[in-house]
């Protein structure tokens, strides 16, 4: 598999569509902080609005989609200030949830929903800014994206049968072409996007994030990529926060929360998994990532 699949693979990011919107006068949506690896995202289907966050208004055109990786408390509005305010009406369909305020102008039509990484997911987007955007109807790699909304658009408003299957799949798709494109933003801040981006250091990225519980070292890394050490820990300096060991440090302990999040198996095979000789110092690693010990974490966020 290519490096982006296997970042999802070890990563298993569950998504959703909850809101089909129609608002048309003056309207306020206000979003709260969102817990830690739930990540909002608004796509605009048709009209505009204003996005508010941190005190920066930003303008939401048809078209757009807004990724909010660490979760930012934040405010969609009407580019309408005067009057009063429309009342929402809210209905359940099975599903999505349909939400309309009435009003004389053109509408703003949007979907919302949320991907969610659980706690291993700060790894996606580590020193990416609280705002991503993607301007879907300025760019020409964007159209599967573009057609992928309009079908979950038509699908969760259908009622027909298998709707919600339907929109469901569809989600988990929406994702994948979401960081494809973020892939291809050449001005994207030093993360892990652009490191799964990068051509030269390609061969090492995937053989990590396939394997790494693997002994791996600066060395066998750079092999890999046919670079010598000193170059290939500078290249990967230009894509990356961290140092490479690092790095592979943050792939194991993602691994590892994922495993404890979502499966059963002994605290010692989830060592075994990540690449650990010994349960003691898989412990210790897990404890200086985390702040807690395995058991507590899996205490934390096992799945019910």
């Amino acid at each position: 598999m290519d490096s982006l699949s296997q970042l999802i693979a070890l990563l298993a990011p569950e998504s959703s569509v909850d809101l089909h919107c129609r608002f048309a006068g003056r309207w306020q949506s206000d979003h709260a902080q969102s817990p830690v690896g739930h990540i909002p995202w608004h796509a605009i289907l048709s009209g505009s609005a204003r996005l508010v966050l941190n005190g920066e208004v930003i303008h939401a055109q048809a078209g757009d989609i807004f990724l909010l990786p660490h979760g930012a408390a934040h405010r969609l509005e009407s580019h309408k200030q005067d009057g009063a305010t429309a009342r929402v009406q809210r209905h359940e369909n099975a599903v999505v949830t349909e939400v309309v305020t009435e009003g004389d102008d053109t509408p703003l039509v949007m979907l919302c929903g949320e991907f969610r990484t659980g706690v291993s997911g700060a790894l996606l987007f580590s020193g990416q800014p609280a705002l991503q955007r993607i301007a879907t109807g300025m760019r020409d790699d964007c159209r599967s994206l573009a057609e992928l909304l309009t079908m979950l658009s038509d699908e969760s408003l259908s009622g027909r049968p298998g709707a919600a299957a339907i929109v469901r799949e569809l989600s988990s798709t929406l994702l994948t072409l979401v960081l494809r494109a973020l892939l291809a933003d050449e001005n994207g801040a030093p993360g892990m996007l652009p490191l799964l981006a990068d051509k030269r250091l390609a061969p090492a990225v995937n053989a990590v994030l396939t394997n790494p519980e693997q002994p791996w070292t600066l060395e066998s890394m750079a092999a890999r990529c046919f670079l010598s050490r000193a170059t290939f820990a500078r290249h990967f300096a230009s894509r990356y926060p961290l140092t490479p060991q690092a790095w592979l440090n943050q792939v194991r302990m993602a691994r590892a929360a994922r495993l404890l999040e979502r499966e059963q198996d002994a605290i010692g095979r989830v060592a075994e998994a990540c690449g650990y000789l010994t349960q003691a110092a898989f412990s210790k690693a897990f404890k200086n990532a985390w702040g807690v010990t395995p058991g507590q974490f899996r205490q934390q966020h096992a799945r019910p």
